[in-house]
């Protein structure tokens, strides 16, 4: 089964065909049935607090260790901190191992003896348990999808080029690796300054703050790539597969997002399109996805005067793509539409499977537009009230403004039920519709 292009390389490439991969349909009941977990927040928050309680309760005896024998300021810099946020905000299910590793590392620096010997020993066996036990409970997701995997029949194309989707570098979040790459870069641009600026010339007479510094940013580099290079593995040991799950933001053990504001090239932009032309990417900051273009509010085709003045039968026939709400756009548009997404790459807790675009779906419901793509597996605190995630084209988060809070003049209301959409239209003069 041949596929159009999904990855910003297949897009630009065109719909040309890559790796075949086997694909199993999940029924919406399967999807909302998927085995829970403890959430990430309550991973990183039972694994970092604990420890930096630890560490203000030995700050003291580490201060004078003969391994670490300075001040606390003198830790504390630009990369030192990005080491820490990294690590809290990227080590995912992996962040009780980190908080063992840093607890044997203290253990190790003070060479403790007595009651400081007996906290110590308690405070790494709790790690170590916490560890387990989210092991376990993430098993039985793997379980899971080891099932789904050898029931899976059939074969779907990815696009060509989007087997680097898959890569070690892509299983963690680019803001980790930004962070990973900032720390580093950092104090060597200081110390190169310090050479040039100064009569010092040897590294071994710099502060020995720069080193710190270096070696903090090498060893979040060292644990980045540890940890992406785990998931791989893990990936890489389930094989890779694809998923034809409903497309429900409620459900299921991953989130959904949407690109707002924009149209599609490949489908949207027509020859009186000026979207292209006018009010493109204010910021000038690049687009995460060049299969997109900023939608003018001025167009004569997707701006705010054109959509407003279709008929309601004209307004049904694109009810259901995101463009036309703009910045009102919100997860109303999928309820009761029985859409579907195929993703691949989903092996566990963390990992980060991309959508790929199916010619055909075995659920007979219709393929979700290639606006909507999935993020990381990750458990939320509740599903329920899991809402769909909505994006510029900048990658900004785009929160819908509450119709109750309109103070521009009500159009007409319009029942999207006859498209297969739970939801109502209000559309306002000079402005986008809301959803309601």
């Amino acid at each position: 089964m041949a596929t159009a292009g999904n990855s910003q390389a297949g897009y630009a490439g065109g719909a040309t065909t890559g790796q075949q991969i086997p694909v199993r349909q999940v029924s919406h009941e399967e999807w909302e049935t998927v085995p829970r977990t403890i959430p990430n927040f309550w991973v990183a928050a039972a694994t970092w607090l604990p420890l930096v309680a630890l560490v203000v309760f030995v700050r003291s005896d580490l201060l004078h260790s003969p391994y670490l024998d300075t001040s606390f300021w003198n830790i504390v810099s630009f990369s030192m901190v990005a080491t820490v946020l990294a690590m809290i905000f990227g080590g995912g299910r992996q962040a009780p191992w980190m908080g063992l590793g840093l607890g044997a590392g203290i253990y190790f620096l003070l060479a403790p003896a007595g009651d400081l010997q007996r906290i110590l020993a308690v405070a790494l066996a709790y790690f170590l348990l916490l560890a387990l036990a989210v092991g376990v409970l993430d098993g039985r997701l793997r379980r899971q999808l080891r099932t789904w995997k050898r029931e899976a029949a059939g074969g779907i194309a990815l696009a060509q080029g989007q087997e680097r989707d898959f890569g070690i570098f892509k299983q963690m979040s680019p803001t980790v690796w930004n962070l990973a790459l900032g720390a580093l870069i950092y104090p060597l641009l200081r110390l190169g300054w310090e050479l040039i600026s100064t009569e010092v010339h040897s590294l071994h007479d710099l502060d020995a703050g720069y080193r710190l510094d270096v070696l903090g940013a090498l060893v979040l580099l060292g644990i980045s790539f540890l940890i992406s290079l785990l998931r791989w593995l893990r990936m890489k040991s389930m094989g890779l597969f694809a998923l034809e799950i409903p497309a429900d933001p409620h459900i299921g053990p991953i989130s959904l997002q949407v690109y707002g504001e924009a149209i599609l090239v490949e489908t949207e932009e027509t020859a009186n399109c000026l979207c292209r032309h006018q009010d493109q990417n204010g910021n000038k900051k690049a687009f995460v996805d060049p299969r997109f273009i900023f939608c003018s509010e001025t167009c004569p085709v997707h701006g705010v005067h054109a959509v407003n003045q279709l008929d309601q039968a004209e307004f049904l026939a694109i009810a259901a793509q995101p463009w036309v709400y703009g910045e009102n756009m919100n997860g109303k548009l999928l309820e009761g539409t029985g859409q579907r997404l195929v993703i691949a790459g989903l092996s566990g807790w963390d990992s980060r499977p991309v959508p790929v675009r199916a010619a055909w779906l075995f659920g007979g419901g219709k393929q979700a537009s290639a606006y909507y793509t999935p993020t990381s597996a990750r458990e939320p605190l509740n599903r329920a009230k899991r809402r769909l995630s909505v994006q510029t084209l900048q990658g900004n988060s785009i929160t819908a403004d509450i119709f109750e809070n309109n103070e521009k003049e009500e159009l007409d209301r319009i029942d999207l039920r006859p498209v297969g959409i739970n939801a109502q239209v209000v559309r306002v003069r000079g402005g986008r519709p809301f959803l309601i």
